[in-house]
């Protein structure tokens, strides 16, 4: 068998496998969902002393959102606020989050919601990082946004949202993508409480993506295709099985800084491009820097348009 061919073949089963795991039991929309429309912005990576121009690039984007018509009712932020804020001091990292809601609070007046990514980590390559500082690891993410809990949902006209932390961090300071327990069981308890209402559900690291499996099965031999697990959610089929007789209507998610949908049984998965393109150095491959306006629906439908805003590096 050739190894295009094997591809060929492993590309279908895992398709397949998807259609299978189909997320079944989608209840009626809830008559008392009305229509509204939000913004999700990711990504936005300010750099260090608001180099290559992201401090004016943050607030282009945030400026844009504002001039939308209809205004959004909030922003909902898929995480990645403050570039780099695991190599950082703690200090350093601070001084990244006074400019981040400086900028932040100068540009817009909506309501946010907010969603921890891997560059929200705090000081945690830094060897001789204070452990017990309880700014360090996620602490500081949680104190500067005044945030109990990284996991957490919220509801706003007759819609549910939950958002929901994946970033795990490892012994050797790296990370990957993960749900941890205590989440998932949230999550479960959660669905089945608001079972009525349509929800929508937020990550960073994508639960599903296309987009690292194409680029693993381009170095691939025969069926050999590992897909990094700092790219992909590691557990998203145990979430599927906490999907029967839910009501999710999307799911949305940022991290790869491209614009991708997958529909799986029928829920479509958005993943969105990136505030910052390429880190402010212009556009990431073919999906320029944008955000997304997200209209939502009486009848539980969900459209999500990605725009750019006129950002040039």
């Amino acid at each position: 068998m050739s190894p295009s061919l094997s591809r060929r073949r492993f590309v279908q089963g895992l398709l397949g496998t998807l259609t299978a795991s189909r997320l079944d039991g989608l209840a009626a929309p809830a008559t008392a969902a009305e229509p509204f429309r939000f913004a999700f912005l990711t990504d936005l990576h300010l750099l260090k002393g608001g180099a290559l121009r992201s401090v004016q690039g943050i607030a282009m984007c945030l400026q844009a959102v504002e001039g939308l018509n209809p205004r959004p009712d909030f922003i909902l932020v898929g995480g990645d606020l403050v570039n780099d804020a695991r190599d950082m001091t703690i200090a350093d990292a601070s001084q990244g989050w006074d400019l981040f809601l400086k900028t932040w609070h100068n540009n817009t007046s909506l309501p946010a919601y907010w969603t921890f990514g891997n560059h929200d980590l705090c000081a945690t390559g830094i060897a001789d990082s204070p452990k017990l500082d309880p700014r360090y690891g996620k602490g500081l993410f949680k104190q500067r946004l005044g945030i109990s809990n990284l996991f957490y949902s919220f509801d706003h006209r007759g819609w549910h949202f939950v958002i929901m932390d994946d970033i795990d961090l490892l012994p050797d300071k790296t990370y990957e993508g993960l749900l941890f327990d205590d989440e998932l069981a949230f999550l479960r308890a959660d669905l089945q409480a608001n079972a009525a209402k349509p929800t929508l559900l937020c990550t960073h690291i994508p639960l599903y993506s296309m987009l690292p499996f194409s680029i693993a099965l381009a170095k691939a031999t025969g069926f050999h295709v590992k897909t990094p697990k700092n790219l992909v959610c590691t557990n998203a089929n145990t979430l599927i099985h906490d999907f029967p007789g839910h009501n999710i209507r999307a799911v949305l998610a940022g991290h790869l800084h491209h614009y991708e949908l997958n529909t799986i049984g029928g829920v479509p998965f958005y993943n969105s491009g990136a505030v910052c393109g390429n880190y402010w150095k212009g556009p990431m491959g073919d999906c320029p820097e944008g955000f997304a306006v997200v209209d939502v629906a009486a009848d539980g439908s969900v459209k999500f348009d990605y725009r750019t805003y006129g950002w040039k590096a």
